[in-house]
């Protein structure tokens, strides 16, 4: 690899690190925690850390498949919001998701949807 490849990929790396951490503040307002003792600060710090680790597997699955410039892993996340199973007379049935949608998902390796 030569020199000014590998300094542009390094500073591309260190934009990923920060654009996580802006979603870590201001997506997921994970920069707020009112604890009320040790085991309720564990427990948030834990989930804040899953919330993270999927937010960027989204971040990693759109820039593979060169996503990235279109979609962010808020905007994967506000199509999932309306994407939920009801139970109607005893069956369970999966909301109707758009054809665009599901193409996006397949592309990203969601899959839950079958």
């Amino acid at each position: 690899m030569c020199v000014p490849q590998g300094l542009y990929e390094a500073y591309k790396q260190r934009n990923d690190i920060e654009v996580m951490f802006d979603s870590y503040k201001n997506f997921l307002h994970a920069d707020k925690m009112y604890m009320q003792d040790r085991y309720v600060l564990e427990g948030c710090l834990m989930a804040n850390f899953i919330a993270m680790t999927a937010y960027y597997k989204l971040y990693s699955r759109l820039k593979q498949a060169n996503l990235i410039s279109k979609y962010s892993p808020k905007d994967i996340i506000e199509l999932s919001k309306s994407i939920y199973l009801m139970k109607i007379r005893g069956e369970w049935n999966l909301s109707e998701i758009t054809l665009r949608t599901k193409h996006l998902f397949k592309k990203i390796g969601i899959d839950y949807l079958n």
